[in-house]
């Protein structure tokens, strides 16, 4: 195939809410007389319901309220119009339930927010669990905040609804996916003192109360879990000095949830430069085993203690004691490199970067607490085996002062194993790497890649450096820490990056940094974008093109072992051994990657651009 052709012919051969207004289509609108607040002369307590249209609203007012049979609701027809209903089962027990069509339109003029939200005791936002909830989370946070600015006194509760047709498994899922997406957004526009509680209902289940009751019970495990690094006893109390897990289904399952506890709360803290460790847990009530048909708690403290080294508290006040040893601690290793943020401000902060072995005194035990934290950083985390004398270990320290005097704070760590490679070379392969979230986004990550490098740089058996399983986030400060030290090799110059890539450069990267061939190419590709004009639109072409056939190779291959298999094998036989793409599939395909990659190139990119 020429690359002549079109561009999409240049990778190689392959296979071929609605409005709110007086007059919509669902039906007639009664105008203002369905918000007249008149409708209510008593004052009674209101409660508004709302949510997208065929949520199941109606159906839960007419099945609570009004004893109709679940089967009966699949007769009602959508809600057009504000329908008010008044609840009077006792002289005690007396206030209104306002049912709101789901085209609500909350910027038509004749919603008037200040007079609905205003007297309003409870808002209930209904999702179909069984549908695709995404406008519904949008709908529910444009509820939200506009309801909040009015009256920060609602009670908001989103009940997640029909989940009847749900396994146990999808159920839990559903609530804890909604519940992250909802917070989430709320904090992203600064509503995140705004609460809301989370319900799993259905009209089929006659147990409803029951369940929705150990609903309460059930606790999402990455909230429920404080981790601190403690410098002084005040940090205990500090809610600054808390920081979450990024994970923990590690610890308590793919659906990271705890069953059994209400308003849970898990402590581990460490002891800022020692790790000296405590562990505890608080709650409000735990689930009774005679009330729930012998359904018990969940065992927090013994999920995570098993993870943990002998020697963790579980008393607080022998944990805040402990901190006085922290002045004698001091870094085990050898000091490679000091970095400073804020240089010459009152907000100057001190780190200091360690290489060591397991043969450093002391150090395997202080390892064996250290590591605790990959579980709730690293996805598929495993504790490595410290007996072996290939592991280098390379540690962050904050330096701080105290007490007149100077304490060390871990921040981070990595380790690095030391591969053979044939015939007398050494490849050492990064394992794990981390950075606490408390000094992240200070540059720490890449000032500790970049030590790793310059320990092996002068080692002549040194092959590469490798990494083994990136994450997304260590691929992206790899792209960024190798391209901003190939920036200044002579062959990744901005006159030669357009020749396209070359063995000069692997042979340079590989020679001068320890980058692998194969590293060394994406590095290349990062830095001919940069160095591309794309209002060019020539030189932009010949940009894609060149990373495309890059990305074509494997569709080459699936070419060439197709036409070995058509001479083996008969049609039928060809057919149910391999599945081929068509040519359209294969150029859409390669184009999503290519935006893919073109996306994270200009991250990387952009970083370069301010650390200038």
């Amino acid at each position: 195939m020429s690359y002549e052709q079109e561009e999409e012919d240049h990778y190689g051969p392959g296979y071929e809410v609605g409005s709110y207004t007086k007059d919509y289509n669902d039906g007639p609108y009664d105008g203002e007389s369905d918000l007249n607040v008149n409708s209510n002369p008593e004052g009674k307590p209101r409660i508004l319901l709302m949510g997208l249209r065929r949520s199941g609203k109606s159906s839960i007012q007419k099945v609570v309220f009004h004893k109709m049979s679940p089967n009966e609701t699949l007769f009602l027809e959508s809600t057009n119009k504000i329908v008010k209903d008044e609840i009077s089962n006792s002289s005690f027990v007396q206030f209104q339930i306002w049912d709101f069509p789901g085209q609500v339109d909350f910027f038509d003029s004749n919603f008037d927010c200040e007079m609905i939200f205003g007297g309003c005791g409870a808002l209930v936002f209904v999702i179909d669990a069984q549908d695709d909830y995404i406008d519904a989370l949008m709908k529910l946070n444009l509820t939200v905040t506009r309801a909040y600015k009015v009256n920060p006194n609602i009670r908001f509760e989103v009940f997640i609804h029909k989940v009847d047709g749900l396994s146990d498994d999808h159920k839990i899922e559903a609530q804890r996916d909604i519940h992250q997406r909802a917070n989430d957004e709320l904090m992203e526009e600064g509503f995140d003192s705004v609460n809301l509680s989370f319900y799993l209902t259905s009209i089929y289940d006659h147990s409803s109360y029951k369940k929705n009751l150990l609903q309460t019970f059930i606790t999402d495990s990455n909230e429920a879990l404080d981790l601190k690094l403690v410098r002084e006893p005040s940090d205990v109390q500090n809610d600054e000095t808390t920081f979450k897990p990024e994970m923990s289904h590690q610890i308590f399952g793919e659906n990271e949830s705890i069953f059994g506890y209400q308003n849970l709360k898990i402590s581990l803290y460490y002891t800022a430069g020692k790790l000296n460790t405590y562990l505890g847990m608080s709650y409000k009530a735990e689930v009774d085993p005679k009330q729930f048909d012998g359904a018990i708690a969940d065992d927090v403290m013994g999920a995570i203690s098993a993870k943990l080294p002998p020697g963790y508290m579980t008393n607080l006040d022998d944990f805040v004691a402990t901190l006085n040893k922290e002045q004698t601690f001091k870094p085990f290793g050898d000091l490679l490199s000091t970095y400073s943020i804020n240089k010459g401000s009152a907000k100057e902060r001190h780190f200091q970067l360690y290489s060591c072995t397991i043969e450093e005194t002391g150090f395997q035990s202080y390892h064996e607490r250290l590591q605790t934290f990959l579980l709730w950083y690293v996805d598929a985390a495993s504790f490595i085996d410290v007996d072996d004398d290939r592991w280098r270990f390379y540690l962050i320290f904050e330096k701080y002062p105290c007490d007149g005097g100077h304490r060390y704070a871990i921040c981070g760590y990595a380790t690095v194993y030391l591969y053979f490679a044939y015939p007398n070379k050494t490849r050492p392969r990064i394992s794990q790497f981390l950075v606490l979230p408390p000094f992240q986004r200070l540059g720490l990550g890449a000032e500790l890649l970049n030590v790793i490098y310059r320990s092996f740089l002068k080692d002549s058996n040194i092959l590469d450096i490798t990494v083994e399983d990136p994450s997304d986030e260590f691929t992206r400060l790899r792209d960024f820490v190798d391209a901003q030290n190939c920036k200044k090799l002579p062959s990744f110059s901005k006159e030669k990056l357009h020749q396209g890539f070359t063995a000069e450069m692997v042979d340079e990267a590989q020679r001068d940094l320890k980058i692998n061939k194969k590293q060394a190419r994406r590095v290349y590709e990062i830095l001919r974008f940069q160095a591309t004009n794309l209002s060019d639109l020539e030189e932009y072409r010949a940009y894609r093109l060149d990373v495309k056939r890059r990305l074509n190779i494997p569709y080459q291959k699936e070419a060439s072992d197709y036409k070995k298999l058509q001479k083996a094998l008969n049609a039928e036989e060809l057919r149910s051994t391999l599945s081929t793409s068509t040519k359209e599939q294969r150029i859409e395909n390669l184009e999503k990657q290519y935006q893919t990659l073109e996306n994270e190139y200009r991250h990387t990119l952009e970083r370069l651009a301010a650390s200038q």
